[in-house]
């Protein structure tokens, strides 16, 4: 049932005029069972409306609530995983223009003298597979392949051990640590020595260089803790070598024999030859060499 607004007669829901005063009856008032019909102008609405169509005010005296806000998608976005970075290459000398840079792909990269993705065709001291870099998961690797030239670390602050037979380039100089001195041979069975220089009386260490095509060269044997090697005044001194640091580094003799190399932070770096076929995880700034090639390793 519904009232009449002009004369406030009580009328039924199926009639479209008052049978009193023949007063229309709006369509909105007709609907109401099915909607929501405005107090004040009658206006239809639907079931759900809070605010009427029609004039603004509120339905059902209840204040409308305020739109929700638009979500922000990209705040709302949930955080993807980081980017996994990138490493590349960049060349710091050898034969290869300094600068050059190579960008380091998801897997193994080669690098050699004819063979991969990194080539050095001008570089005589590599072999044509010389090394591979593997890049995964975030982590940098380099393997060496088993040539002859080897590949190489530089220090980085700390020392490492040294073992007879380790090689370690400084500058354009190969050397390596020969280990203690031996003891002298006995003496033949009619008590006879064998002719030969005096032998230092304290222990000493044996260094020796490498020349290029596997040949060695220069040999010194030095005593004390600590051997200085580099361009003048040291204990080793190799001359005139441009790539040089005046005191470059140094291998520390410790009490039980054993032997450890450090940079005396010279400018280009002291490079310790890793194993033939190990493989040593790379950090940002590492530098790696490879023949002539002095590699730097950079994320982007």
């Amino acid at each position: 049932m519904l009232t009449c607004k002009t004369c406030g007669v009580t009328i039924d829901v199926t009639v479209t005029a008052c049978p009193s005063c023949g007063a229309a009856i709006p369509l909105g008032r007709l609907t109401g069972m099915l909607g929501l019909v405005c107090r004040d102008c009658d206006a239809y609405n639907d079931p759900g409306a809070r605010v009427c169509a029609g004039c603004g005010k509120p339905l059902g005296g209840v204040a409308p609530a305020a739109p929700p806000p638009i979500p922000d998608r990209a705040a709302a976005a949930m955080p993807g995983r980081p980017a996994t970075p990138k490493m590349r290459l960049v060349v710091e000398r050898g034969e290869a223009p300094p600068g050059g840079i190579f960008e380091l792909p998801e897997g193994d990269a080669q690098a050699g003298r004819e063979q991969g993705q990194l080539l050095f065709p001008e570089d005589p001291c590599l072999a044509p597979l010389h090394a591979t870099f593997t890049f995964r998961g975030g982590a940098l690797h380099v393997r060496d392949e088993g040539a002859a030239g080897g590949v190489f670390l530089r220090l980085r602050g700390l020392t490492v051990p040294l073992r007879p037979g380790s090689f370690f380039a400084v500058g354009d100089r190969l050397l390596r640590y020969g280990g203690l001195l031996a003891p002298a041979a006995p003496a033949g069975p009619d008590g006879t020595h064998r002719l030969g220089a005096a032998r230092p009386e304290a222990t000493v260490a044996v260094l020796e260089e490498w020349l290029e095509g596997g040949l060695s060269g220069r040999c010194w044997l030095r005593a004390g803790s600590a051997i200085t090697i580099g361009r003048s005044g040291s204990t080793v001194n190799l001359g005139d070598d441009p790539l040089l640091s005046a005191a470059h580094a140094e291998v520390l003799l410790d009490g039980d024999g054993r032997a450890r190399l450090r940079d005396l932070g010279s400018t280009t770096g002291t490079f310790l030859r890793i194993p033939p076929g190990a493989e040593r995880e790379l950090h940002e700034g590492d530098a790696v060499r490879l023949g002539r090639e002095v590699l730097r390793v950079e994320m982007s």
